[in-house]
């Protein structure tokens, strides 16, 4: 039995010029692939880093019995489907999972050369799929048979602990190299799976049946001594990392306790830095650096009809907080956040983001996703303007507002990229975090070459970046 498994590639809007340099290890195949390792030939292949040319020779040269493939962003369903026909030419089973593939199992199988969908958590779905060498009774599949599509029970979410750690083994040397964040040689882990929060443009909580999981403090730790032998910057992909603040705490501690001298970046929400800022004072101590917020709006009125449960005071609350810790921070705030947002709403925001401390504004448009409230509020009230999922980039305007055309919406977007400064004065901000750590917690993670080359490589790249574009 042979197994391939594909990250597909996807179109991509790069705001701020390729050289900004983000990619992440294909975490999910790797989990996928750490399932099914020891009953089949297993391979991983990244279409981000290599060409269909290259995927097809691949495809030809292996003849594997299944390919899996992930699809994450809506997006991607279209390449994924292109990677599918080689697949399907060249003999294969082909099995699509992910995001948009689970949420909308039923379109996905409409697609010609798509034979499964594996819905929510693949890891134990793949693995009995393999192991039966076919569909019938694998719970949480769909497929198709005889021009019906069958949709096997749903699978109960397993215990994280029980899964081994991804299959980092598989990557290259040369892809492997490739995996960065901004710059630096990152490698990412999850920690938690799930959000217990609903806000309205999301669909994690449907995703995971509104469930929330962590691993124990001691699964966590085994898999970052493992990428320590490697690797020094970590960034933890949670959807909420911040969710349980006494796990947080423990597992901080358990960090600082072995000294691994690592430096980690996250996601986080806003009220859980003002209600709870000794999580984050834990955090820093253990190496967090960076967080990425989901600010959203600076408008009380659009935030609470996002389901944010926060407001605009907590935003620049927890700025200050996170700064005060030594934080970098990168924002994100959506345009047209309301539908009855005027072009005075966009300009507003976009003159409070200049003036926000931020570090790293980022903006985005607000996108109606399979199966989110804010999808089925769009379809009731016939504002969608596109079902091409091509479109649905977070940067392509695909709903009606009342007072707002699409060229507007385009129009503000590219004045904030254009106006607000990204990461402006690089020096003085990486300045106050020096002072604010102290020399001591810098020196402890950078005292090897790897890690110092790769230190100044993303420093410098920042830095350079900075002065092309401010």
């Amino acid at each position: 039995m042979r197994v391939l498994l594909v990250m597909p590639d996807y179109p991509k809007t790069y705001r701020y010029g390729p050289h900004t340099d983000i990619t992440f290890p294909p975490l999910g195949l790797e989990c996928i692939a750490a399932q099914v390792q020891d009953i089949a030939e297993t391979k991983i292949i990244d279409n981000r880093l290599i060409n269909l040319t290259r995927i097809k020779e691949e495809i030809e040269q292996f003849q594997p019995n299944y390919v899996g493939l992930s699809c994450t962003y809506s997006i991607q369903i279209y390449h994924v489907n292109s990677i599918a026909k080689i697949a399907k030419e060249n003999g294969a089973t082909t099995v699509v999972g992910g995001w948009h593939p689970s949420l909308l199992p039923h379109e996905t199988l409409a697609f010609p050369w798509i034979d499964m969908v594996v819905r929510s958590e693949g890891d134990l779905t793949f693995r009995e799929l393999i192991q039966k060498n076919g569909p019938i009774g694998v719970k949480g599949l769909s497929y198709r048979n005889n021009g019906s599509v069958i949709h096997n029970p749903d699978r109960e979410l397993a215990d994280l602990n029980q899964f081994p750690l991804p299959a980092r083994n598989l990557r290259s040397q040369e892809a492997n190299s490739r995996y960065k964040f901004f710059g630096l040689a990152t490698d990412c882990i999850e920690t938690s799976k799930g959000c217990p929060f609903k806000c309205t443009f999301c669909a994690i909580h449907n995703f995971y049946r509104h469930k929330y999981r962590y691993r124990s403090i001691s699964h966590i730790m085994k898999e970052l001594r493992q990428i320590r032998k490697k690797r020094r910057y970590i960034y933890i992909i949670d959807d909420n990392f911040v969710v349980n603040p006494k796990h947080v705490k423990g597992l901080c501690d358990a960090i600082i306790r072995e000294r691994l001298n690592m430096f980690f970046m996250t996601n986080a929400r806003v009220d859980m830095v003002t209600k709870r800022p000794d999580v984050f004072k834990r955090m820093a101590k253990a190496g967090f650096i960076f967080l990425l917020l989901g600010l959203e709006s600076f408008s009380d009125k659009s935030l609470q009809n996002l389901n944010k449960q926060f407001r605009f005071q907590e935003i620049k609350d927890a700025i200050k907080i996170l700064h005060n810790l030594g934080f970098i921070i990168q924002g994100n705030i959506i345009l047209g956040a309301n539908f009855d947002d005027t072009e005075q709403d966009l300009e507003s925001t976009i003159e409070i983001a200049k003036f926000l401390d931020l570090d790293m504004p980022t903006f985005s448009l607000l996108t109606p996703y399979p199966k989110t409230e804010l999808m089925e509020e769009v379809q009731e009230k016939d504002l969608l303007l596109t079902k091409d999922w091509r479109k649905f980039n977070w940067f392509t305007p695909t709903m009606k507002y009342q007072h707002l055309t699409s060229d507007q919406l385009q129009k503000y977007l590219d004045k904030a990229y254009a106006e607000v400064p990204f990461f402006k004065n690089p020096i003085p901000r990486f300045g106050r975090m020096l002072k604010t750590r102290g020399l001591p917690f810098f020196l402890s993670r950078v005292c090897n070459f790897p890690t110092l080359k790769a230190t100044f490589s993303g420093f410098k790249k920042l830095v350079t970046h900075n002065s092309k574009t401010n």
